[in-house]
This record gives C-alpha cells, structure tokens and sequence, in this order.
C-alpha cells in the first residue's frame, strides 16, 4: 500500500508566492537595458589627431596653409600648366648658384598664376567652371616668352620663390585672359587678381623671406644661365582647380 503525502493549502499557497516573486524579479531584470557606455565604450573627447583639417607643416615640408580648411570649402585657382621638362635644367642650374642656406628646392607643380587661390564652396564649382568655360570661348591661343629672373614671396613672407617671367612683350594679351578670370570671380563675389600684376613661373622655393638676399646673387645666376633662355611656351589651354578636381577649357 502507498502512502500519498499531500503538502497542506498554506504550504501550496507559500509555495506558489515564491514562484510567483522569482517570475517578477526575472521579467523586471528583463526590462533593464545596458547603458550605451556599455555598448560603445565611454565617448572619446575631439582631439587634434583625430580633426584631419588641422594643419600640419610636417606633411608639406614645413608650409603652412595660408587659410584654414574648413569642410565645404575648396581651394581654387585658375592657371596655365607648364611641362615641367622645358625647365628641368633651368631648375637645376639656378640651384647649383643659389646660396646653400637657403635650403631651396625644385617646384613641382609649375604654372602661371591667372587668378589667387579662392576659397568656393562646392555647391559653386559647377557654375563656376561654366562661367569660365563661357569666358574662355572665343579666347585664341598664344606664345609668349620668359627670358627673366625675378624673385618673389608669398602674401604671408613665409617663402621665397625664384621665378622666370613673363615677358613684357605679351603683357596685353596676359591681361586681356586675367579681365576674363577676374570677371568669373566678381560674379561669385571673389577676390580679383593683384592690381599689378606679374605673370611668371616659380621654378624654385624655400621657407623664410630671402628675397634681399637672393636679389643680390641674380646678376651672376643671370650670367650662368643666359644660354638656356629665353623659354618658348605655346598656350593652347587654360585650366581650373578646385580641391582635387581639375578642369581644362580649350582655346580657340
């Protein structure tokens, strides 16, 4: 015979409160969600390695950006490109002459200057461009010369440039493109070019303010390479840079 032991009703009753307190404290455990520090980490404060507009000379040979990088905003300039082939030896013979403290080095990016380095937002390059390209239409190719030495600094005197300009002789057609270039830039309310302007091609650049210095060596420089000038330069385009992006207009 089997002995059936039933537990009373308090002790069912007991017994049933427990269970139903464990099932409330799982549920409520449930509905706490982790904290986000918890999730992604503790939030890390800006600091000047993580801003890639922050400027830092080391990364371009100690030049320091003439205006500061925001986003949006493009550095943008109009110029005529140079084949750097036709100064390599120009380059490397004012280098040999020029004062070694200086510690001058060879231009890469040579071309002449037919606007300042603007700042447009990128919303505005498109226009822009059309507006050039419409200016540019009817503008014939051209020859000029370079046949003279000259030294120049930047707006702010933190560099130095050995050029080659221009001759004087091709003023009026040089100017007669700049008045186009200068029009584009008053119609998107930009700075025009300088008021005297002279057009020329940097072939060498150092840090620091030199030019007095170099002033008084260019006679004898002049002397050393007088076989290799003057330069020829046929201009059948004129380009455009904005950031990365460059455009190229065709002329006639």
């Amino acid at each position: 015979m089997f002995l059936v032991n039933y537990s009373s009703s308090s002790e069912s009753e007991a017994e049933e409160d427990v269970a139903e307190s464990q099932s409330v404290k799982i549920e409520t455990k449930k509905l706490i969600l982790p904290k986000a520090t918890t999730l992604l980490g503790k939030r890390k404060l800006p600091t000047q390695d993580d801003d890639d507009t922050i400027d830092d000379p080391s990364k371009h040979q100690g030049r320091i950006r003439s205006f500061k990088h925001e986003r949006g905003n493009w550095a943008t300039y109009v110029f005529v490109a140079i084949p750097t082939n036709l100064f390599e030896d120009l380059q490397e013979m004012c280098l040999t002459k020029l004062d070694s403290k200086c510690d001058f080095k060879m231009c890469t990016d040579l071309h002449i200057s037919l606007s300042r380095t603007v700042i447009l937002q990128y919303h505005f390059i498109d226009s822009f461009v059309k507006n050039l390209e419409e200016e540019f239409g009817a503008t014939a190719r051209l020859s000029i010369s370079l046949s003279q030495l000259k030294v120049y600094t930047n707006a702010e005197r933190t560099r130095t440039f050995v050029a080659i300009k221009v001759d004087d002789i091709h003023l009026a057609r040089m100017l007669e493109i700049l008045k186009k270039v200068d029009c584009v830039m008053l119609n998107f309310k930009l700075a025009t070019f300088y008021e005297d302007p002279s057009f020329h091609v940097s072939i060498l650049w150092c840090l620091g303010d030199y030019v007095d210095e170099i002033n008084k060596q260019l006679p004898e420089i002049e002397k050393c390479i007088k076989d290799l000038l003057p330069i020829e330069l046929n201009i059948e385009k004129l380009y455009c840079k904005s950031g990365f992006k460059e455009f190229n207009f065709e002329l006639k």
